[in-house]
């Protein structure tokens, strides 16, 4: 748990947990006693509504079914404070929750179950596999080569940047952030990107089966000869290799773009992504966010 600043979340080859921090911190540990009686079956997200340049915007109450973690006894870190704060967990944490108000929260090469709530920070997924409930308000998600069984991830005004990564089942929506999924590959599931105002773009290696569409923009395709493509300006379908895992992108206000792989293939994509102020496109590195923020997991 935390309010200001920037937090990192890292695995090691270690059976204990070390908490760093520039800032008083207040830590607990609880016993398997403690913590397994009470290791939920799914995850409520509450109902948050906050104010915009575009009026107020609300995410709506729902809940998340959580895998079933491994068996026997767990015991619990639980880490609250500010500023800047590194968390090494064990590699085979079971569980892993973080809930900040402003900054950065960084995970990183972790496998399992994770959950994160954020107001105003950055979330960042680095080389990160399972499944997950992530919400931003305010800030940006951006997920980088990291493998997802189960992915839902909504913003109320955030962008969202998947870079590299690999999706069974995912479900991403925002009010009036844009999403990006570049060279994304996706197994058999489902996969669902909508938002209202921002526009969707999928760059897709792999096999695909795509439906898109735009309630008031346009749908525009890129791909190279290992795609069919069909439909109209508002509405397209695209199999790309064999088709396959089904997925959706749809934006009521913005423009939906399909290409294949990544942007940086496609100059006449990437000249339309980068003309919309709202598309997070910055390349790998370029940390110009030094906004920071504090989380909690429980292992």
């Amino acid at each position: 748990n935390g309010g200001r600043g920037q937090v990192t979340i890292q695995t090691w080859d270690r059976p204990q947990v070390l908490v760093t921090s520039e800032q008083p911190t207040d830590i607990q540990h609880l016993t398997p006693n403690q913590v397994d009686p009470r290791i939920p079956k799914q995850f409520q997200m509450p109902s948050h509504t906050i104010q915009t340049e575009h009026g107020p915007v609300t995410l709506a109450a729902e809940s998340f079914v959580l895998p079933e973690i491994s068996s026997g006894p767990h015991d619990a870190i639980v880490a609250r404070g500010n500023g800047r704060m590194t968390i090494m967990i064990p590699r085979g944490t079971a569980m892993v929750i973080a809930h900040l108000r402003a900054g950065r929260l960084a995970i990183n090469d972790y496998h399992g179950v994770f959950v994160a709530h954020v107001r105003g920070a950055e979330v960042a997924l680095n080389r990160v596999g399972g499944t997950g409930y992530v919400e931003s308000l305010r800030g940006r998600v951006v997920a980088t080569d990291s493998s997802f069984e189960r992915l839902r991830v909504r913003t109320a005004t955030g962008d969202m940047l998947f870079r590299g990564c690999t999706s069974h089942q995912i479900q991403a929506n925002s009010n009036y952030g844009s999403i990006v999924y570049d060279n994304g590959d996706f197994a058999p599931g489902l996969a669902r990107f909508e938002s209202e105002h921002g526009n969707v773009a999928l760059g897709v290696r792999g096999n695909a089966q795509i439906g898109a569409h735009s309630g008031a923009g346009h749908v525009e395709s890129s791909f190279r000869d290992d795609a069919q493509v069909r439909g109209d300006p508002t509405t397209k379908q695209a199999t790309v290799g064999n088709g396959g895992p089904v997925v959706t992108a749809t934006s009521k206000n913005g423009s939906v773009y399909l290409y294949s792989g990544s942007m940086n293939d496609h100059p006449h994509v990437r000249q339309e992504l980068s003309g919309s102020t709202q598309l997070p496109t910055r390349p790998p590195g370029g940390q110009a966010h030094p906004t920071e923020h504090p989380g909690r997991p429980p292992g």
